[in-house]
Formats: C-alpha cells, structure tokens, sequence
C-alpha cells in the first residue's frame, strides 16, 4: 500500500522550521500482480516518472510554500519531502497531496490528513 511511513499524525512544532524529513512510498505490484494490500499499487514495471506534492489547510487554500522546504526529491518509488512548522498559516491540520505520474503515462493520486500543526 502506498504511503507515509508514520503511525499517526505528523506533528509539526515551531521548533521544525528548519524541517524534517518524510518519506511516502508509492506500492509497486509484483510480477505476479499481486501485493499484500493492493491499493493504490501501480502495475508490474512501471515507474514513477514525476510527483507533485501540495499542502492544502481546512479551507483547501494551498499552502505548500509555508509547510514544505524545497523541493521534494524522488528516487525510484520513494519521494522524499522536507515539512516545516507553518509560520505564516499557525497551528491546524493540515493535507498533504501526491500525485505522481508513472511511466505509462497514468496518474494517482493519494490525499493524507496527517499535518498537524501545534504550538507545543
């Protein structure tokens, strides 16, 4: 299954705002075509080619640019992406938005309400 590799909600603290660093793996299927949990598993061979990660608040404003430091990094199946305490947007809860191409040209996308943001 494809996802972040967090038991619980990720807790963002004014202390963060130089950012940590987070994980989501997105599922690959076996040349079997079958998985332990098949959802949102992309086919047998394919890769991912490109990801797009957004930061959306409880209005569903964007936010990316006051949650994520940089750029997130992709290597093979794993993208990386560096989180920060929002300053300009303050404590609350936050989504966090992949969609990923893969190389057959097909797009997922996975939403996570996993970003909170608190003062202590």
């Amino acid at each position: 299954m494809s996802g972040f590799k967090t038991n619980g909600p990720i807790n963002l603290l004014p202390n963060t705002n130089k950012g940590i660093w987070y994980t989501y793996t997105v599922a690959t299927l076996n040349s079997d075509g079958i998985t332990s949990n098949n959802d949102g598993a992309i086919p047998y061979g394919t890769t991912v080619s490109s990801v797009i990660v957004v930061v959306y608040d409880s209005d569903d404003s964007d936010v990316t640019s006051d949650i994520i430091v940089g750029t997130p990094t992709l290597d093979s199946n794993i993208v990386k992406v560096q989180l920060k305490y929002p300053v300009t947007n303050g404590a609350g809860s936050y989504r966090i938005n992949f969609v990923a191409t893969i190389s057959n040209d097909d797009v997922i996308e996975d939403n996570f309400n996993l970003l909170v943001a608190k003062l202590k």
